[in-house]
């Protein structure tokens, strides 16, 4: 067999293996594809079949996890729960040995949830209270707080993808570093994600660590899934609808409360105005100037 035709099986071999990974890049073929003879045309055939085959298995990837997790995530009506089944559908999604979320309050991401399967790490929600400090979106000069990843991303509104955090440059992962000296953990990959609301202001951020090979289990990058794009979406949309509700009921039992006051205060005028109590008061201070 000449030696373009026995390359063109290897690489078409690869590329069948890639879409049954449901890893199929078009890249994978490019170079044949540019091919004039029945190789490219071949080629171009296999192509247009894998990414048809792909675009399936998202859409049915999407009906079997998505739509039941969409569902999901609006019917929760226990914050706490809600939080943990963001996070822990998400680990699933993406083959994550751990996750984090948290919830902007004020200037600061609050620590809500925090797993991690290999440490036994259950925080926050049904688990351990957590201990861990907020992380301030500014620093005490006020300028921005871009060196942690989760406090750049709740800033900029920016996803940031990194396959290895040692050997990332931009980011302090001095703290991730401790962490896995205490433990003896290795954290090396990250997809930190923004949350935003309906008016896309950022409400949290959902932060992914340790992508796991599915065969293998070792640890490899994060890759872009439309699968967790739909998740991000609905998990943001869920958490926006509670906490404006719950800002809502916040509201409404202050305004009880006011309305408590101003009725109380009322009826203590309409009692203090009336002759009977002006006459107890009169009576009470003669009692008072006959005991002195």
């Amino acid at each position: 067999m000449p030696s373009n035709e026995r390359d063109f099986i290897i690489k078409l071999i690869e590329a069948a293996r890639a879409v049954s990974a449901g890893e199929y890049r078009k890249e994978l073929l490019d170079e044949l594809m540019l091919a004039p003879d029945e190789i490219g045309n071949l080629a171009r055939v296999f192509d247009s079949t894998a990414r048809n085959v792909s675009a399936r298995d998202r859409q049915l990837k999407m009906l079997r996890i998505v739509i039941p997790m969409g569902v999901a995530l609006s019917a929760e009506k226990n914050f706490n729960r809600l939080l943990e089944t963001v996070v822990v559908e998400s680990q699933k999604l993406t083959n994550a040995d751990g996750g984090t979320l948290y919830l902007l309050e004020g200037d600061q991401l609050k620590f809500v949830i925090l797993r991690n399967t290999s440490l036994k790490i259950k925080m926050g929600g049904s688990g351990a209270p957590i201990t861990f400090d907020p992380i301030p979106l500014h620093k005490a000069d006020g300028t921005p707080n871009e060196s942690n990843v989760a406090s750049y991303v709740a800033l900029t509104h920016e996803r940031i993808n990194i396959a290895d955090a040692y050997q990332a440059e931009g980011f302090d992962f001095s703290g991730t570093k401790a962490f896995d000296a205490r433990t003896g953990y290795r954290s090396q990959s990250f997809l930190t994600i923004p949350l935003e609301g309906k008016e896309n202001q950022v409400i949290g951020v959902l932060q992914l660590i340790n992508a796991q090979d599915a065969e293998t289990g070792q640890i490899t990058s994060f890759s872009s899934d439309d699968v967790l794009e739909a998740l991000v979406m609905l998990a943001s949309a869920a958490l926006d609808g509670y906490i404006r509700e719950e800002k809502l009921r916040q509201e409404i039992a202050q305004l009880r409360i006011e309305i408590d006051h101003t009725r109380r205060a009322k009826q203590v005028a309409e009692i203090t105005d009336t002759q009977y109590f002006q006459k107890l008061q009169d009576q009470a201070r003669e009692m008072r100037k006959k005991r002195e």
